[in-house]
């Protein structure tokens, strides 16, 4: 087939490109050793099944089949016979290969960008060994005799060029040092290399890998290319995968058996069918790739071909780099510029000094020139895009824009001032519905209280739609069914009464008794219900996204309740609390879950299509920037409420310790009634006012001019263990580490202004930084790394036993941190801060970090109540520095000069004036008791048989 080879070199790039793009969100890198036993496997048996198609595809009439190979390449020399012990060296190097490659990805974070770029400069060291045979030029039909008096110089030059090694090999390191410089540039993770970590032996395993890999294709090329025909290449191919699947399973069977590991399968609902699914697809695709390179590698040499698949890697990055010159994500344009012409020429000089005479289906004339024209572009679009400055500071507008849209959401939030409009616009609101009984009781104690939200409950209504599409007497038998579960307790109103369940001896006691006595005062105008809280910390209810789908949809038809069979709503007695799972360690680890599951079960309930649900982000090496993307403008965080839902971002799933913690108690994947305090964007519990076992105390008063204008944060981290990627990756360690004890080689990007008085990105050494900037930031206590004997952490993870060194411990407490100005506000391991509304209240401006929300949390909004800051911790030291500014001191520079920005510290005032304003005004006691009460009329019409034909009268 006159097509054959062409497609062939389109087949190799397409599936390079689909395995590069796509293998970073795919399920397969949760369980490497089991994922590269099938993909090899499946590589294999697609292999052999091709073999009985190798009648469609290049080299049917055997080894020395006419015409040029798939790339176009004139036909160097066969190479060297294969030794004996080729066979099996391929084998062990490919299992070594993956083994390395699963050493690496466990400490990606000290592992260097860009080393894969040597891999062409490694062939062409192989091909200019003493030994080795002399490269062909032309080709045997178009050799050109040199004695021939009419050949003329042109003609003669590129004969030397095409055969001389000294030419391909400027090539080859041009296009490797160009493919390096761009792929070495983009930011980096704040998850953190620890001097405790071997990052020595990261780098060397990096190395040696690529060694193996060179190893792997010259071998492979040697082996193959001495077949006799396609199929017995192809076979020869199967039964090397075949070999090295069966060793990289007998190597996983064996760590599994000497190693700790968790159970191969769990008691959950979680993403087995799209795992198989991701190792199909990639082992098909691997296999293609496999297949085609192969052809192309046997018809041409191993060089053309990763000469080439560099090529297209390099320039595929320096395009996209070049297009964020100018942005905080690319602040060297020199560099990229520099690696971008590096690529474009040395790719040049690579085709004519190889003999490449198209690049897939593309003659090289036009390759050449089509480089020409993206050197012209890019020089001139570098400059102009480098240049473009920032006359203002980007923070001016968005706190701006911020204090447009409160005012905005206000009016929005209280537009009724009777109760017939505070119906009509429930009704409007609700697509129709009425509102529930005693709405007006309700409402008529709103203004008692001179609430200033009548009209807008987004988390009420967002938590409870999907319970309309389930029948009420289901939901209640689902109450009694989510109580029994470890910390559950059952909150039962009757007869306009409200008791729990609690004996005196729980410490949970007095957290339902002060929840009584927020329902007591309106007890009376409740219909009989029972609640299931949840006492725990963690939000409890992860259910398929496919399940609340279809619960929402049911709840957004037409009513079917007269479909339904009508049960008594009458209340039995309540069961005996069950023990928790802390009394009862049996039950305890049949309710452990482990890190995997749980990312698992929280993948499940995203979107099919976003990324969470495609894979977790296994890059923990290299900044997301399309993770943070969607809630940013440029470098800072605008949209709040985006950046707490992690479907689209799953990089959080490996940067925030509540999806790195195993839970102690199995989370619930059906649609169950739980109440809890407080819950992630993927939880479906519903939210309910509830207070602590312990409060922190009343807020500091005084002023902000009176506080210390400093960032402070204490932390305390009494976890009793920890696993080596949450101690590097964790969202307290991260940030204590990057405001403390960072790397010397680690850089922060920065909005500086410059002699003109406007402002432009530079990247700044952290320590240096660190210096400049007031801050207070270290744990008070740090307790990961001491676990009891025996377990992972304590004992296997060596880096985890010093890990305490890492982080600058200090006495501290919540008083000390309301003193100053500043004050950070992030998560726990489990749950939301302690101690958001207590700064809020204090007239300090929280920095404020989190992905939890709780009842009260649709009432705070970004950059008038606080502000808001990315948990990757990017641009936290930029968004301090534009309130605090940056002033000459003891002659300490940046980047080689002094800078000084001013400070904006009315911005900050009058946004920790805000906050202690909108909290005395919108979260107090008296709205907790509104919310409340608002959340169980809607309840208690949910739960009623007759739910659909009752509303106000």
């Amino acid at each position: 087939m006159p097509n054959a080879n062409p497609l062939t070199a389109l087949c190799a790039v397409t599936s390079f490109l689909w395995l590069a793009h796509s293998l970073e969100d795919h399920q397969i890198i949760e369980q490497p050793r089991l994922s590269s036993l099938l993909v090899l496997l499946i590589a294999a048996l697609s292999s052999y099944a091709a073999s009985f198609c190798a009648v469609w595809l290049p080299g049917t009439n055997g080894r020395f089949d006419d015409g040029p190979g798939p790339l176009h390449v004139k036909r160097p020399n066969l190479p060297k016979k294969p030794r004996r012990y080729f066979l099996p060296g391929l084998v062990a190097c490919i299992i070594l290969r993956l083994e390395i490659f699963h050493r690496v990805t466990l400490d990606l974070q000290c592992s260097k960008p860009g080393v894969e770029s040597f891999l062409p400069l490694l062939i062409l060291l192989y091909e200019l060994l003493p030994g080795r045979r002399t490269r062909s030029g032309a080709g045997d039909d178009d050799e050109v005799d040199r004695d021939d008096i009419g050949l003329t110089l042109l003609e003669s030059f590129s004969s030397w060029f095409s055969e001389s090694k000294a030419s391909l090999s400027v090539g080859v390191l041009m296009l490797t040092l160009g493919t390096y410089l761009v792929s070495s540039q983009d930011p980096r993770s704040t998850l953190f290399c620890s001097s405790q970590d071997r990052s020595v032996l990261v780098v060397l395993f990096q190395w040696v890998g690529l060694l193996v890999d060179a190893a792997i294709a010259i071998m492979l090329w040697r082996t193959l290319a001495w077949a006799r025909t396609t199929k017995s290449r192809l076979k020869t191919l199967s039964g090397i995968l075949l070999v090295a699947s069966l060793g990289t399973g007998l190597l996983y069977w064996t760590s599994r058996l000497v190693l700790p590991a968790t159970p191969m399968s769990y008691h959950f609902r979680g993403l087995g069918s799209l795992y198989l699914f991701d190792v199909v697809v990639d082992g098909i695709v691997f296999s293609a790739f496999l297949i085609s390179t192969s052809l192309l590698a046997t018809e041409g040499s191993p060089l053309s071909l990763v000469g080439t698949i560099a090529f297209l890697f390099g320039i595929l990055q320096a395009v996209q780099r070049t297009r964020l010159t100018g942005t905080w994500e690319n602040i060297s344009p020199a560099t990229t510029h520099s690696g971008l012409i590096l690529i474009c020429v040395g790719f040049s000089s690579f085709v004519y000094a190889n003999n490449i005479k198209s690049v897939v289906l593309i003659h090289r004339a036009f390759v050449v020139f089509f480089l020409v024209v993206v050197t012209i572009v890019a020089t001139i679009y570098t400059p102009i895009k480098a240049l473009q400055i920032v006359e203002k500071h980007p923070l001016i507008k968005h706190i701006y824009d911020a204090r447009i849209q409160a005012g905005r959401w206000l009016v929005h939030a209280r537009v009724s001032n009777s109760l017939s409009v505070a119906v009509q616009e429930y009704r409007e609101r609700h697509n129709g519905r009425e509102p529930p009984p005693k709405f007006d009781i309700w409402y008529n104690l709103a203004n008692e209280h001179r609430s200033v939200i009548i009209d807008h409950f987004p988390q009420i209504e967002n938590d409870l739609l999907p319970f309309w599409g389930v029948p009420p007497s289901k939901i209640r038998e689902n109450v009694r069914r989510a109580a029994a579960e470890p910390d559950m307790v059952i909150l039962q109103i009757q007869g306009g009464k409200a008791q729990h369940n609690l004996p005196p001896a729980n410490p949970y006691k007095l957290v339902m008794d002060d929840l009584v006595g927020l329902v007591k005062g309106f007890a009376q105008h409740l219909p009989d219900m029972e609640l299931a809280i949840n006492l725990d910390e963690r939000p409890r209810v992860l259910a398929p996204w496919d399940d609340v789908q279809r619960f929402t949809k049911t709840a957004n038809r037409k009513r079917i309740s007269k479909l339904l069979p009508r049960t008594s709503g009458s209340l039995d007695e309540m069961p005996v609390v069950a023990p928790s799972a802390a009394d009862n360690k049996q039950q305890a680890q049949e309710n452990f879950t482990p890190v995997r599951a749980l990312r698992e079960m929280t993948a499940l309930t995203c979107p099919p299509g976003t990324k969470a649900r495609a894979g977790t982000h296994w890059d923990i090496r290299d900044f997301c920037a399309s993770c943070a993307k969607p809630q940013s403008q440029g470098l800072y965080l605008t949209n709040w409420a985006l950046s707490q839902q992690v479907c689209h971002q799953s990089d959080l799933l490996r940067l925030h310790s509540f999806h790195m913690t195993p839970p102690q108690i199995r989370p619930l994947q059906g649609l169950l009634p739980v109440f809890s305090r407080a819950k992630t964007d993927s939880y479906s519990d519903i939210l309910i006012p509830l207070r602590r076992i312990s409060e922190p105390a009343g807020p500091n008063t005084e002023g902000f001019d009176m506080k210390w204008a400093r960032l402070f944060w204490r932390g305390k981290v009494d976890r009793p263990s920890s696993d080596h990627g949450l101690v590097r990756g964790g969202h307290q360690e991260r940030l204590v580490h990057s405001l403390n004890t960072p790397a010397r080689s680690e850089r922060t990007t920065l909005l500086l202004p410059n002699k003109k008085n406007t402002f432009a990105f530079e990247q700044v050494p952290t320590g240096a930084l660190n210096d400049l900037l007031p801050l207070d930031v270290a744990f008070s206590s740090y307790t990961a790394c001491k676990g009891s004997k025996g377990t992972a952490a304590a004992n296997d993870d060596s880096s985890c036993k010093d890990a305490g060194n890492e982080f600058h411990k200090k006495a501290g407490d919540d008083e000390e941190g309301l003193r100053n100005q500043y004050v950070m506000v992030v998560d726990t391991d489990n749950g939301p801060p302690r101690e958001l509304l207590r700064t809020l209240r204090s007239s300090s401006v929280p920095f404020y970090a989190s992905i939890f929300q709780e009842w009260y949390s649709e009432r705070l909004l970004p950059w008038v109540h606080f502000v808001p800051v990315d948990l990757r911790f990017h641009a936290l030291h930029s968004t301090l520095a534009y309130f605090v500014g940056i002033h000459k001191a003891d002659g300490r520079r940046l980047n080689g000069r002094e800078v000084e920005m001013a400070a904006r510290q009315d911005d900050a005032k009058w946004i920790a004036e805000q906050g202690r304003r909108w909290a005395d005004k919108a979260v107090r006691r008296e709205d907790m008791e509104l919310y409340l009460f608002r959340l169980l009329l809607e309840w208690g019409r949910i739960v009623n048989d007759k739910r659909d034909g009752i509303g106000i009268k």
